[in-house]
């Protein structure tokens, strides 16, 4: 029995010294393993610090968009893609030319010139004139003018779109006398553009007494005669003021003209306008019915808003209510107007709204209001523009026509979806992605559209 338990007390002995030998083997190699890795640390924090700045003392100069080599092989394909390619391929080639150096395009916009004077496609004209725009092709006037004559609506009005952009002062007699031609008791895209380029020629006189007349005219369309509210507006020709009020103050007048014919009486800097504008206020606040309120709503704003441009800044607070009320719709119109004020004082809640309002439509809005109201108060400030995603989104941004989508239906899209981009005439389906952001189905011709122009009549009511 004894030797047994000797035996056993030895083995236990063992034992254990066999643990101890290999507790100590293991922090002898886990010490080492902390060593290696503490060393590795100091070599990779050692080439961080003084190899980077090697690096980067070595770092090649930025290399050109293209090389040479790479422009005089796409200026060829290009070329030769403008001369035999199909109608989709050439509106693709022409909108390739917004990015294509322009010290070395010259060639190709020869061509861009060629289309607009004797391509027979229509369709192509349409996309030359719009490359013409964004590029500021300004050696082809001539031919631009000429083509506000074109027998094809769809071109007349890229023409007018494209001529108001460049403001060809000498297109004014050919702008005068298609104005004097058109129907004013009919809504169309084509009438709401050409208006909408006159308010970049104010020293048009022939034109101001043309629509000063369709203006008091009743039985016109009362869109229209929206539109030539703002236009009047925007070449702020104080001769109209009075013909404005009289509008303002007949109930019997749609309440879209009366709001923007308040809003050109402010822009004009109407004092005549104060009294009367101030007795509106008053009874659009004694209105007691929720159907009237609301309807009044849009007028009792630009009232507001023109009252605040024409000194008086004690009901500003008004607007303020507005753009906090808990419909987006209602903080859209507000935002709008607040830079129309031009006050310094709205700065802070355009800001505000720009980067905290829930809704994404009203923040967009507050940023633009805020680049606008910041480029009147300093006219060598420059907003930053956002990255444009896609070619399609940038030509939708160069211009709008007439402010609506359905303004825009007749115009080429990008060439997505069809082999023809450019619906003829009757035509339906979609025109692909050419308006930018805005939705372009439908296939009307020219401008008459059944829905007609809009333009800005509708920058509040309908956004």
């Amino acid at each position: 029995m004894n030797s047994i338990e000797e035996s056993r007390t030895l083995k236990k002995k063992t034992a254990n010294c066999n643990n101890r030998e290999n507790d100590s083997l293991s922090v002898f190699h886990t010490g080492k393993i902390l060593r290696n890795g503490l060393t590795c640390l100091v070599l990779l924090f050692s080439f961080l610090i003084h190899g980077t700045s090697s690096l980067s003392a070595k770092e090649a100069p930025p290399k050109p968009k293209y090389t040479e080599e790479q422009i005089r092989k796409k200026k060829e394909v290009l070329s030769k893609v403008l001369k035999y390619g199909t109608t989709k391929e050439r509106a693709s080639a022409l909108r390739e030319l917004e990015d294509f150096p322009k010290e070395e395009a010259g060639e190709l916009y020869d061509q861009v010139g060629v289309i607009l004077g004797k391509d027979p496609d229509w369709s192509m004209k349409i996309y030359a004139l719009r490359i013409s725009g964004i590029l500021k092709l300004t050696q082809f006037e001539d031919k631009i003018i000429a083509l506000l004559k074109h027998d094809q609506q769809d071109v007349q009005k890229e023409a007018v779109y494209v001529v108001k952009k460049l403001k060809f002062d000498s297109a004014i007699p050919t702008l005068t006398e298609l104005l004097k031609s058109q129907d004013f008791t009919k809504n169309t895209n084509f009438l709401i553009a050409l208006i909408e380029a006159f308010t970049e020629f104010p020293q048009a006189n022939e034109a101001y007494s043309v629509l000063e007349a369709r203006f008091q005219e009743k039985f016109n369309d009362p869109e229209v005669r929206a539109q030539i509210a703002l236009y009047f507006g925007k070449v702020k020709n104080p001769s109209i003021e009075n013909v404005l009020i009289t509008t303002v103050k007949d109930e019997k007048e749609p309440i879209t003209l009366r709001a923007y014919s308040v809003n050109a009486l402010g822009k004009i800097k109407s004092t005549a306008a104060i009294t009367p504008l101030r007795e509106l206020l008053e009874k659009i606040r004694a209105l007691k019915s929720k159907n009237d309120i609301q309807d009044y709503q849009a007028l009792k704003i630009h009232t507001i808003t023109a009252l605040v441009s024409l000194g008086d800044k004690e009901i500003i607070e008004e607007l303020y209510s507005f753009a906090r009320d808990d419909d987006a719709m209602v903080r859209l119109r507000a935002i709008k107007h607040l830079a129309e004020t031009e006050d310094p004082a709205v700065i802070e809640i355009l800001e505000y709204k720009a980067q905290r309002d829930p809704s994404e439509k009203v923040k967009r809005a507050a940023q633009n209001a805020l680049d606008q109201l910041r480029k009147k108060l300093d006219p060598s400030f420059t907003p930053v523009v956002p990255e444009t995603k896609s070619s399609s989104t940038k030509e939708g941004g160069t211009r709008k026509a007439g402010g609506s989508s359905s303004s825009r239906r007749s115009r080429p899209g990008s060439g997505e979806g069809g082999s023809n981009p450019v619906p003829l005439s009757g035509e339906g389906g979609s025109t692909g992605g050419g308006g930018g952001g805005s939705s372009d189905s439908g296939g009307s011709s020219g401008g008459s559209s059944s829905g007609g122009g809009k333009g800005e009549s509708e920058d509040l009511e309908n956004d």
